[in-house]
């Protein structure tokens, strides 16, 4: 069926009016009366058409509340004018799209929520302003002063000081924060990020107990297996120095292999050793020393080694070098394993120790001339066990420990390290330790 149309309606009515004004005007009629007549008949033209859009957008009206309540299945009936059923139909398209929009988040929303209710990690969102937006079964578990039917902030629920400072700490910045933290008796990795435009932030506590149950089993094995093993290689290098003295010509060679590999073994436990009590070890004893007085010291105990090969050893120190508050046994370590590595894999040249005082750090650099490092070596030679060169290595007895202690003794200082090589070129280990440990001036 045809619509009545709002515009021809208007034409009619202007018509109509047009043909009734010369109708009075050809039958002469007064001038009062042909006003009168104008003003009745327009009014009544105009309250039709009003009363037909009035009734229009109530029924549009009446669909929109619906819709406002939650009854996105409404839709707008049929309307009398022809450009308000266009405009009805439109809505209609815009409605049906807009609900299976919302059926389809509804949907994607409980999915969610089942994922969520299946993974025993601490899960939770929360805006911008600390109010939670979601938290899963766990989260509940783990936090008992949550309550679902309430709007809590994060410092209402959560009440561990350690975690209540990582998360006010990386407020207001769009980084990924992954921390350990202990939580009671129990070990965790958080991991958060924010997003600023959805103005949210996610945050995962995994729980990492079994991580570091299996981690002190494999330092208590290592431990264990050191000690089984230290005794056995003692006795096999006393033995074969006694052979020594007695040892047929053709049997020395032999006797040489067993000794040189009798020793690489016990150098391996010493570092394995001192690697694990560097792992257990959370805090170092520091006591303010002079690094000039260190230094001295430093190159009396390795000079006669780097000679012994025919290299020149220099240390050359910043002349605003200030004292250093520091574990000086693990410092002294630090340079020990570097020179020593450096050592092994520089045949002629030198082998240089320097230092320089900046604003903000303090940095060690140890630099030889020797054979150099493949870039792709680089980003893991700080790796336990890890050797760029296995063969070389082998040939130089080390233990693929060294530079795995001296970086694990550089973070105990609250430091970095990082390394520069190339092939050909020598090697330039750089240590920076933070500002916080210089006391005084020299």
């Amino acid at each position: 069926m045809d619509k009545e149309s709002l515009f021809l309606r208007l034409v009619i009515s202007h018509a109509a009016l047009l043909l009734l004004l010369i109708l009075l005007i050809l039958m002469q009629a007064p001038l009062w009366i042909l006003i009168c007549v104008l003003l009745l008949c327009s009014t009544v033209i105009v309250w039709r058409i009003y009363s037909g859009l009035r009734r229009q957008l109530d029924l549009i009206s009446s669909v929109a509340n619906q819709i406002k309540t939650g009854d996105y299945s409404r839709r707008i009936p049929d309307l009398e004018l022809d450009e308000m059923e266009h405009v009805g139909k439109d809505l209609n398209a815009m409605l049906g799209k807009l609900d299976r929009t919302i059926h389809h988040l509804s949907v994607h929303r409980e999915e969610l929520r089942l994922v969520l209710s299946t993974i025993d990690d601490v899960l939770w969102s929360q805006n911008l302003e600390g109010r939670f937006e979601l938290v899963n079964s766990a989260f509940q578990e783990l936090f008992a002063a949550y309550n679902p039917g309430m709007e809590q902030c994060y410092w209402e629920v959560i009440r561990e000081p350690q975690l209540l400072a990582l998360i006010k700490d990386s407020e207001g910045s769009p980084e990924r924060i992954m921390t350990e933290l202990q939580l009671g008796e129990h070990f965790y990795l958080l991991s958060g990020m924010t997003n600023l435009s959805a103005r949210r932030r996610v945050f995962i506590l995994q729980n990492i107990d079994g991580i570091r149950q299996a981690e002190q089993m494999k330092r208590d094995f290592v431990v264990n297996l050191a000690h089984e093993l230290r005794t056995p290689l003692t006795a096999i290098k006393g033995f074969t120095e006694a052979m020594q003295e007695n040892c047929l010509a053709e049997n020395s060679r032999y006797l040489k292999i067993i000794q040189n590999h009798t020793e690489r073994l016990i150098h391996l436990i010493i570092d394995l050793e001192q690697l694990i009590r560097l792992e257990r070890t959370a805090e170092i004893e520091k006591q303010e020393i002079s690094l000039q007085t260190f230094f001295a010291n430093l190159k009396m105990i390795l000079g006669p080694e780097v000679e012994e090969k025919g290299l020149a050893f220099e240390i050359e120190l910043d002349k605003r070098l200030p004292r250093l508050s520091c574990d000086p046994f693990k410092l002294e370590q630090i340079f020990i394993n570097l020179v020593q590595n450096s050592l092994r894999y520089t045949d002629t040249g030198s082998i240089t120790i320097r230092s320089k005082v900046s604003d903000h750090l303090i940095t060690f650099e140890v630099t030889d001339t020797g054979k150099g490092i493949e870039a792709r070596h680089l980003s893991r030679i700080f790796e336990r066990f890890y050797v760029a060169d296995s063969a070389r290595n082998r040939s130089r007895s080390g233990t693929g420990l060294g530079l795995a202690i001296v970086k694990h003794i550089v973070l105990l200082h609250n430091g970095s390290i990082e390394v520069n090589s190339e092939p050909g070129k020598g090697t330039s280990f750089y240590i920076h330790l933070p500002t916080e440990q210089l006391q005084g001036s020299w």
